[in-house]
């Protein structure tokens, strides 16, 4: 029966070439299709965890605000500002918190080498870097503690700052003039996906030791306050205690959400990925309904090719042939034109999405081309696939192969 049951595919399957060579093609624009759809979906989710990362891991970002609700007294309208000592203040109160720093900062000229651009400066200490990945570029560094404990005339830069006042040489070791006081610069931001920002991106700003910062701009207030937590899910725990310790602190009422206000990235990066986790699989839908469509007309190949064989499977039935040689000879063909038609769609699309990674994403001006230029291949994908599509090709092969095992040979050798 091994070597029968091959021999009988063959012949009939040459018989329907032409007819199996649409469907083939049907198989393969849906194979093409979902890959590319699922690899798009993932490659935007991926994109999206790194971009959204540009801002920082697991951060919360406290900023002062004004009272809405009158409280023990006081009326309602009260400026709520934070200010320096707040940062030890919260410190010392929570031990939910892992790093804090404070943030503050100024539109200035910046000078150097001739040239003279106006950026944000900001003021701030050394776990700044790690709460706003500011990783430096190979030769410098971030702001270290005793850069900021000494009040160390020392600049952290982003590049597109670097570009604009030093071209393509490099910056570390040379001086940047602030507000007329100079300022060695000590590293320059490596290039990072951005999309989530204040003040624009961190390519364009400069970074000062809070003590040197302060020389510059004498203001006590400080902008905000940043915080990462020691395990993200307690991140919404620690604005309800920051709530508490500042309202009994500044005197007003922790439920007033006007008081102070806060940017929770753990929030809303879930909320980001949960829409993009959507987005992804939608898109897979869209293409399994593809696949699908070329499924349907497999199966009504093999229904085809059941009614037109009806007096030859009787005959083999008459002489004695198992209704399983039936079933595996149309299950067999079933197999085969699936088979034919995805696997070039799978190497079609394989080779596709690597093409697109070729292109370069621009990091200076970071757009929505940069999550389409990203698809992206996974073992999830892969099983995903070959998930659908086992799944399509059973449901398509055996109906009719049971259909023509099930013919009863007397009334099969009458048909006409």
């Amino acid at each position: 029966m091994s070597a029968t049951l091959p021999r009988f595919f063959w012949s009939e399957y040459r018989k329907r070439r032409k007819r199996a060579a649409l469907i083939t093609f049907a198989l393969f624009w849906g194979t093409l299709s979902i890959l590319l759809l699922m690899a798009s979906g993932q490659g935007m989710n991926t994109q999206f965890r790194v971009a959204f990362s540009g801002l920082g891991q697991t951060l919360i970002m406290v900023y002062g605000g004004q009272t809405s609700l009158p409280f023990e007294g006081l009326p309602k309208g009260r400026p709520i500002s934070l200010y320096p000592e707040d940062v030890d203040f919260l410190k010392d109160r929570i031990p939910e918190i892992l790093y804090i720093a404070p943030e503050t900062y100024t539109y200035l000229p910046v000078s150097a080498n001739g040239k003279e651009i106006n950026r944000n400066v900001h003021g701030t200490t050394a776990d700044f870097g790690l709460l706003r990945s500011q990783v430096p570029q190979p030769g410098g560094r971030f702001l270290n503690p005793d850069d900021v404990t000494a009040g160390r005339k020392v600049a952290f830069i982003g590049w597109k700052v670097a570009a604009d006042l030093f071209g393509g040489a490099d910056a570390v070791g040379r001086t940047i003039v602030i507000a007329r006081i100079p300022f060695m610069v000590v590293g320059v931001l490596q290039k990072k996906i951005q999309d989530s920002m204040y003040n624009g991106p961190d390519a364009e700003q400069v970074y000062l030791p809070f003590q040197a910062y302060r020389q510059i701009d004498n203001r006590r207030r400080i902008n905000q306050i940043h915080i990462q937590p020691r395990d993200p899910s307690q991140s919404l725990l620690i604005e309800d205690r920051i709530k508490t310790l500042l309202g009994r602190k500044y005197r007003f009422d922790p439920g007033d959400r006007y008081a102070t206000s806060f940017w929770n990235t753990i929030e809303d990066g879930k909320e980001g990925m949960a829409i993009f986790k959507g987005i992804e699989i939608f898109l897979g839908l869209i293409g399994a309904l593809t696949l699908l469509i070329g499924a349907v007309g497999v199966t009504n190949l093999m229904y085809a090719a059941a009614k037109e064989r009806t007096k030859e499977i009787g005959i083999k039935l008459a002489i004695g042939a198992r209704r399983r040689v039936i079933v595996g000879q149309f299950f067999l063909e079933t197999v085969f034109v699936f088979a034919k038609g995805t696997f070039w769609g799978f190497i079609t699309a394989f080779n596709i999405v690597h093409l697109i990674r070729l292109a370069p994403i621009n990091y200076d001006s970071f757009g929505i081309e940069a999550y389409l230029l990203r698809p992206e291949f996974s073992l999830r994908i892969f099983l995903a696939y070959m998930t659908i599509l086992g799944v399509l090709c059973f449901l398509s092969g055996i109906f009719p192969a049971l259909r023509a095992s099930r013919a009863n040979p007397i009334e099969s050798l009458r048909y006409e």
